[in-house]
């Protein structure tokens, strides 16, 4: 297929995907689903689109798609309502605090068990690129005012963290297996982690909060248009970003940050429809991400051994997710139900789409084809299973509130 007809078909699947998006959120077939297929036709049709293709072109999407993505998400937070529910902030901090590490063993065990070739380091690194969940395929589920709302707020603030949690441990991971960093120690690579995980919330506070300072005194004097008609939360999650970056700071903890910042300064109804705009953007990102995912990444996957990687991305869905979240939602005064709800619903997305790139990207890292392939086979089944289940969320845990 030339690039014009390429273009043709791309244009019209976007297209199609407008006319019925109302629709599809209703329904088993959600975007990342249907855009990774339209990837694999791609593939499949030999398209010229997707040739000039490379890992930088699909990490610059997911970086951006993810920044968007965060910001926004942490925008539309009622930081105070979360202070002030005890229960939220409790279940939050388990979640990111236990959950997360919990999940990283359990995920390094089960590698382990099913693949020894990978080695420890293999293992770790494989479990790490899978934990952090992904706000933009959990949006059914954030969404559903129907659902109990600790437990909503809660999956949004994990979602939302640890992302940036998890990139400064996977770094730390892929120098250990690499042997790139020895010379720093156990005391270089914690003064690594403790700076991103300072410098990039500090750094995307700042930038919110006086994001959302110029906001508020541009739109009273009438100089700007009104925050649905704006780009700013697109311009602000990329500078949030990129001054983390540049401080050493963590820019997805700086995005998140930045977020709460602006949305904590400014009134709901002003933050609901800025949210507008980078909804949009955001979903257009993330399907063009999940389409280059279906015709880059997929097919490569499809040629290695699938019987075992299927086997682990069912483990990792399941029980190296669910067992870590259930533990840690112990004592929180949730039910049974809830703490299925919570496990369950973790997909794996943009985030391990972009860790995976930078697995790729390491020089030494010897086993980062098997662990690419294994989690390229984890993700695809959480963007099928998450996005057929996201619909009947409440039905399936919650009947009663149905």
């Amino acid at each position: 297929m030339d690039l014009h007809a390429a273009l043709v078909l791309l244009f019209f699947c976007f297209t199609l995907y407008s006319l019925v998006a109302r629709w599809l959120e209703t329904s088993v077939l959600s975007g990342p689903i249907l855009f990774t297929g339209v990837g694999y036709v791609f593939f499949s049709l030999d398209a010229a689109l997707i040739s000039p293709l490379d890992n930088s072109v699909v990490e610059f999407l997911a970086t951006a798609t993810l920044a968007i993505i965060l910001f926004r998400d942490a925008a539309n937070i009622r930081i105070s309502n979360v202070m002030a529910e005890r229960a939220t902030a409790l279940l939050s901090a388990r979640l990111l605090f236990l959950g997360i590490p919990l999940t990283i063993v359990a995920g390094t065990l089960a590698g382990l068990a099913l693949f020894p070739a990978l080695g420890f380091f293999g293992a770790l690194v494989l479990a790490i690129v899978l934990t952090p969940t992904d706000a933009a395929l959990a949006q059914p589920v954030f969404g559903n005012d129907g659902l109990p709302e600790v437990e909503r707020e809660a999956l949004d603030v994990e979602s939302g963290l640890n992302d940036g949690l998890c990139l400064p441990l996977l770094l730390i991971a892929l120098a250990l297996a690499a042997e790139t960093r020895g010379g720093d120690g156990m005391t270089g690579h914690a003064a690594f982690f403790l700076k991103q995980v300072v410098f990039g919330p500090l750094g995307g506070l700042a930038v919110g909060y006086a994001g959302a300072v110029a906001a508020r005194y541009t739109s009273a004097r009438g100089l700007s248009n009104p925050a649905g008609r704006t780009p700013i939360m697109v311009a602000l999650a990329g500078l949030a970003y990129l001054a983390a970056e540049q401080l050493g700071g963590n820019g997805f903890l700086a995005a998140f940050s930045a977020g709460l910042a602006f949305g904590w300064h400014l009134p709901a109804d002003t933050v609901e429809k800025a949210s507008n705009f980078a909804k949009t953007e955001g979903s257009i990102l993330t399907n063009l991400t999940f389409l280059i995912f279906g015709a880059v990444m997929l097919p490569r996957a499809l040629g290695s051994d699938i019987g075992p990687a299927v086997v682990y991305a069912a483990l990792s869905l399941t029980v190296v997710r669910m067992v870590p979240v259930f533990l840690a939602m112990l004592g929180t005064g949730t039910t049974v139900k809830a703490r299925l709800f919570a496990g369950w619903f973790g997909p794996r997305g943009l985030a391990s789409v972009l860790y995976l790139i930078l697995v790729v990207d390491q020089s030494g890292f010897t086993a980062a084809e098997p662990v690419t392939d294994i989690a390229v086979f984890t993700i695809l089944l959480s963007v099928i299973l998450h996005g057929v289940s996201a619909p009947f969320a409440q039905r399936m845990f919650f009947p009663a509130r149905a």
